[in-house]
């Protein structure tokens, strides 16, 4: 989920970014004007669709409603203007495809903010706890944070048992961010320092 999430998300990014169209700056701040509206204000509404599309009880609950998310959208788009529009319009001059320009240029270019993303997405994704727990009722289905919850009973919780599973929960986080770090500490300080 995590790499639909960073590929839709870098490509619209992209777009936003670097293409000249009539109406690009509306469309961004239509989906910036996204960001405010509470996640429990579409609640209601993305269950009745998922409902509707017969898919209660499956992974695509879980994955369609968060393929892309508009703070990753902004994210790139504003990383990939730090990318220099001449390594692009030598790629075209050299006779790239817009995909070939996009995978071999674009993207090495935009590990950082990639890095950055997929932490912050992939955080998102793996605690993630009101979604599941609506959308599924098959407890083999059911998410890290929502499995930690059904440990517990109604007058009774074992302690240990809540405490080992957090501890097992929290592995899967930290290993993302250590291999990842060194990009996400320079996607965080690429623009704050001067040469």
């Amino acid at each position: 989920m995590t790499f639909g999430i960073l590929l839709i998300d870098s490509m619209a990014g992209y777009v936003l970014a670097k293409k000249k169209f009539p109406g690009r700056n509306l469309i961004f701040w239509i989906i910036i004007s996204t960001m405010m509206i509470p996640g429990q204000v579409t609640l209601v509404p993305l269950f009745i669709m998922i409902r509707d599309l017969n898919l209660m009880d499956t992974h695509w609950a879980l994955i369609l409603p968060d393929l892309s998310m508009v703070f990753g959208v902004f994210l790139m788009r504003q990383f990939m203007y730090s990318i220099p529009d001449e390594l692009i319009e030598a790629a075209k001059m050299d006779g790239a495809s817009e995909w070939r320009t996009f995978w071999t240029i674009v993207l090495p270019l935009a590990k950082p903010g990639l890095a950055a993303l997929g932490i912050f997405t992939f955080m998102n994704v793996w605690n993630s706890f009101l979604w599941p727990i609506i959308v599924l009722n098959n407890a083999k289905l059911y998410t890290l944070p929502v499995g930690l919850k059904t440990l517990q009973d109604a007058n009774l919780a074992s302690f240990k048992l809540l405490m080992s599973g957090a501890a097992v929960a929290a592995i899967p986080m930290i290993i993302v961010f250590i291999l990842f770090q060194r990009y996400f500490v320079k996607g965080l300080t690429l623009g704050g320092v001067k040469e």
